[in-house]
């Protein structure tokens, strides 16, 4: 489970002049000194492409574009608010954005290294497979940029493989920080819920000649008998029958072969049940049943059958279960681990190449007419890297 972004799809279509810089010698005579404009930020660990950091250039500006009120054209100066709330011009955010994700490219590296950690072989694969997919679609705007595909693995892959390392390092077995089972299971017994819901359709969909689809709300009667059936289930269930005895009768009183349960364990604000479900069920106590409806002033009401179910019995499943464990770790420290590495980033130190980067302002990015720009699918999908 990957904890800092999804693997990049990267942008297509965006054309400019201009050619692959990153991985090639740069050089530039400023009075009587010549400057090497191949590398962008370094520290005693790290030196960074130009490349890396047209990369991060790239996705700030996209970014920033999402952000203002019209992002087509020249917006650079207009204005927006950045994830803090401090309002600044396009072009002022586009030029944070970029720093603290180099400073924070070099800050991931030095740590990997402190810690003496080492990336799996399944894991180098890994990004390494999802990089190469990605660049073949966006092989030609990303060198027109100028940046190559050793900085495209580089700065969107395997840096962020590098900072899940870290995490592992520090909060799995033997790190600094390390969370015990019992501690899991503590946070893990608290948070998640085991939900298990069937839904009954109060309405028909008809469909016309034309092909079209319209809902009408079921009689008064069959909505009556629904509802009689759904007090039986619950109560049943909450008199002690299990709840798989009582789909068994659901089953057979409407005559389906497929148990139609929807079950999962989850934090229920990120179950995406919606907001009436998600209520119902925080407010139930494991073991319990009960039923609802929503939608009732509508055309396409529904009721559900809630089953919430024993919490501990499913933590169990922490002490057998690697994924499972893994994916609780980081719903319970991936923000403590953020907001750690956003403080260590803020203050680190380095040594900036500004002759490079202002080479390569964010006016490069500009098209007109706007459709000539990369679709904004694809290149969102790229600047989730620098989430």
């Amino acid at each position: 489970m990957k904890i800092f972004g999804k693997a990049v799809a990267v942008a297509l279509g965006a054309l400019m002049v201009g050619s692959a810089v990153s991985g090639c010698t740069q050089a530039t005579v400023f009075g009587n000194y010549l400057q090497d404009l191949s590398w962008s930020y370094k520290d005693d660990t790290s030196t960074m492409t130009i490349g890396d950091y047209i990369y991060y250039n790239y996705s700030a500006y996209y970014t920033a574009s999402n952000k203002v009120e019209n992002g087509t054209g020249d917006f650079l100066d207009q204005k927006l608010k950045d994830d803090d709330g401090k309002e600044m011009t396009a072009r002022e955010f586009i030029a944070q954005t970029s720093d603290e994700a180099c400073k924070h490219f070099l800050y991931v590296n030095k740590t990997f290294k402190d810690m003496k950690l080492k990336l799996t072989s399944d894991e180098i694969a890994s990004y390494k497979a999802n990089a190469d997919q990605n660049w073949t679609y966006g092989r030609k705007t990303f060198e027109a940029y100028g940046i190559s595909k050793d900085s495209f693995i580089e700065a969107g892959y395997e840096n962020p493989a590098k900072l899940e390392a870290i995490f592992k390092g520090l909060y799995q077995e033997g790190g600094k920080k390390e969370v015990s089972l019992d501690e899991l299971k503590k946070y893990y017994e608290s948070e998640y819920v085991n939900y298990n819901y069937i839904s009954i359709p109060l309405y028909e969909t008809t469909t016309d000649d034309e092909g079209k689809s319209s809902s009408e709300k079921k009689s008064s009667d069959e909505v009556k008998k629904i509802k009689a059936n759904l007090d039986k289930y619950v109560k049943a269930i909450n008199d002690g029958t299990s709840y798989a005895d009582e789909v068994k009768v659901y089953m057979k009183d409407y005559e389906t072969e497929t148990d139609p349960t929807v079950s999962a364990t989850s934090i229920l604000k990120n179950a995406g049940l919606g907001e009436e479900i998600e209520k119902a069920f925080s407010e139930m106590k494991d073991g319990n049943a009960k039923y609802i409806t929503v939608g009732e002033d509508g055309d396409s009401p529904m009721a559900y059958l809630l089953y919430r179910g024993n919490i501990k019995d499913e933590s169990k499943k922490l002490g057998s279960d690697e994924s499972l464990r893994y994916s609780t770790l980081v719903n319970m420290k991936s923000e403590e681990f953020q907001k750690d590495v956003k403080a260590a980033v803020k203050n680190y130190k380095c040594e900036i190449n500004k002759e490079a980067v202002e080479k390569y302002p964010s006016t490069m990015f500009i098209t007109e007419p706007p459709t000539e720009a990369a679709t904004s699918d694809e290149i969102s999908a790229d600047a989730e890297v620098q989430s």
